[in-house]
């Protein structure tokens, strides 16, 4: 499983520092959703900046060791109506989102390697009935009210059955982990982060079995649209760590 993991990060690794014309396939993916929306950003990779023993920053990622969590900002995308998606970028499919974060989709993937965490993508296609596998991660929501007052939910919590209105259960999402195409990661390349219809482009996935996409915002609980938030991905089970500043 080590070997497995080390294997998978020297994978993402290669992604980062790929020659130019995988970055350029990665900065400009053919027929995005919406052309409107920003491209992927830059082509340069950032390196991990070490801000304490257990805190780095890669991009807009906060990785915190310690506490086993990634942090990223975002902002509330839709308030009301159906969702295909939990979280994606904004060049992702904002239409159908209930969150839209401001990090490189490669860098969530790396940084939830680096918790210890080990992906399997099991999916197909999306919408997909298989039920997506990988480590467990628990997705928390903070945001600040017009008084700033500071609060925090579960993302289930923000989502809503169709059919009754019933609540989605708390569960953890689990790491999947996006796919590497020729022409580059596959998350980057069309700004996917975490299913709630199953797709195996994204980097996690809402673990229940899939027999119809039937899930919208829980307008009840779901700050307005507009509202930034910060998002944390938090690991549930830590197996060995691989520290960014520490050689495998």
């Amino acid at each position: 499983m080590r070997f497995f993991k080390l294997f998978h990060i020297a994978q993402i690794a290669a992604v980062i520092l790929c020659p130019p014309a995988c970055l350029r396939a990665i900065s400009a993916p053919p027929s995005p959703p919406n052309p409107s929306q920003a491209k992927v950003s830059s082509t340069k990779a950032p390196p991990i900046e070490k801000i304490t023993d257990n805190l780095y920053r890669l991009g807009t990622l906060l990785i915190d060791m310690k506490a086993h969590t990634l942090t990223c900002p975002g902002e509330i995308n839709m308030d009301s109506g159906d969702v295909e998606y939990l979280a994606v970028t904004p060049m992702g499919k904002t239409y159908e989102s209930l969150l839209r974060l401001d990090v490189r989709p490669l860098y969530l993937q790396v940084g939830l390697l680096l918790l210890g965490l080990e992906p399997k993508n099991v999916l197909q296609y999306q919408g997909d009935p298989t039920s997506p596998q990988g480590d467990p991660v628990d997705i928390l929501v903070r945001w600040e009210d017009g008084n700033g007052k500071e609060h925090e939910a579960r993302a289930e919590d923000f989502l809503m059955e169709g059919s009754n209105n019933s609540p989605m259960p708390h569960h953890p999402w689990v790491f999947t982990g996006s796919r590497i195409l020729p022409e580059g990661f596959e998350a980057d390349l069309c700004g996917s982060l975490v299913a709630v219809w199953h797709d195996p482009a994204a980097i996690l996935d809402n673990p229940m079995h899939e027999i119809q996409n039937d899930w919208m915002v829980n307008p009840a609980k779901t700050p307005r649209r507009g509202t930034s938030v910060r998002v944390i991905f938090k690991a549930l089970h830590v197996p060995n760590q691989t520290h960014p500043d520490k050689k495998p």
